[in-house]
């Protein structure tokens, strides 16, 4: 009977401490270092097209996050992906400003860090849009342990917003409108931030989870095995929203489109394996909003899907701002 109980307190103790860790994987993201395709873009900005300002805002709960301020650069370097954009804005005869058109924040994904959306800003600074990066809670050099999704991360960005407006206002610059894009995990965040009382004047979603039980589950099988008990990873799933202080049974950004009338440019990859096609097209087909975009890319995967859909995609994603974002 003593081997008994042993066996039993034994396997409780194992499932407990595999719950544990899964609900620490679940709201702690690994933090990635900088890559040398980083460091070489900071050291010398002006050289991929881009004016740098670095920038500390405060989360909704009051610490810090990390952020950069990206305009076009006075003077460019070679710049080739802003003057490849410039030249096609060009051909369709668009003019230049004499002042950024507006502002777009641009959210990573989980697991990501500011400075893989200078690669995109190099393209909205084409349009003269002003760009702002920040380190997501947990995310980069951020302060934060836990992620959310989008919990405490759309109130994050709501204040990111209102530092950002008063900010530039000491410096005598408005930041005009404002439109967000989002990959992934950010690609969600923005779209729960339709829901704000003011809400951004255009999103541009990139593979972007329509729901994030359903995200976990599949995660929970891909990553440890095909035939996980899906009662574990609701517990770890539940386990780690008790401890960072959400509901995941409310991150559903499917339901926020419905109610939404802002501009939606969504696009996915139909080989996507962390985020499925569906739920990309769900967001989409489920936006109540008459002006809304689907680009479904067939050779792309999660992380890729601009890179696949080019410099066409980047026009389009540009155009698609240019014609949402009010002058």
């Amino acid at each position: 009977m003593s081997g008994l109980l042993l066996v039993t307190f034994t396997a409780i103790a194992l499932v407990i401490a595999v719950i544990w860790l899964g609900s620490s994987r679940f709201i702690i993201p690994k933090r990635r270092a900088l890559e040398p395709r980083h460091r070489e873009l900071l050291a010398n900005p002006a050289e991929f097209g881009l004016s740098l300002e670095p920038i500390e805002l405060q989360s909704c709960d009051g610490f810090t996050l990390q952020g950069i301020i990206a305009t076009r650069s006075l003077t460019p370097g070679r710049a080739v992906r802003t003057r490849a954009m410039q030249q096609r804005l060009n051909a369709q005869h668009i003019p230049t400003p004499a002042k950024p058109r507006g502002t777009i924040f641009l959210l990573h994904g989980r697991g990501g860090r500011k400075e893989d959306m200078l690669s995109i800003a190099q393209r909205l600074v084409a349009a003269d849009f002003r760009c702002v990066v920040y380190d997501a809670r947990a995310h980069g050099t951020s302060k934060g342990k836990y992620c959310t999704f989008g919990t405490k991360e759309v109130p994050d960005l709501e204040s990111a917003i209102t530092q950002i407006e008063s900010h530039l206002e000491e410096k005598g610059e408005s930041s005009g409108p404002v439109a967000l894009f989002g990959n992934s995990l950010g690609a969600a965040v923005s779209i729960q931030s339709l829901a704000l009382e003011e809400p951004p004047f255009a999103v541009f979603a990139a593979a972007p989870f329509a729901n994030l039980p359903e995200i976990v589950i599949r995660s929970g099988r891909r990553m440890i095995h095909p035939k996980l008990p899906d009662w574990v990873t609701l517990c770890s799933m539940k386990t780690g929203a008790w401890r960072a202080g959400f509901d995941p049974f409310h991150i559903l950004p499917e339901t926020i489109v419905k109610k939404s009338g802002t501009p939606l440019f969504v696009t996915h990859g139909s080989r996507d394996g962390v985020i499925p096609l569906e739920h990309g097209r769900r967001i989409y087909e489920g936006a109540a909003t008459l002006h809304k975009v689907w680009r479904e890319f067939p050779d792309a995967f999660h992380n890729d899907v601009l890179a696949v859909g080019g410099d066409d995609l980047y026009e389009e994603m540009v155009m698609f701002y240019l014609r949402h974002l009010p002058r």
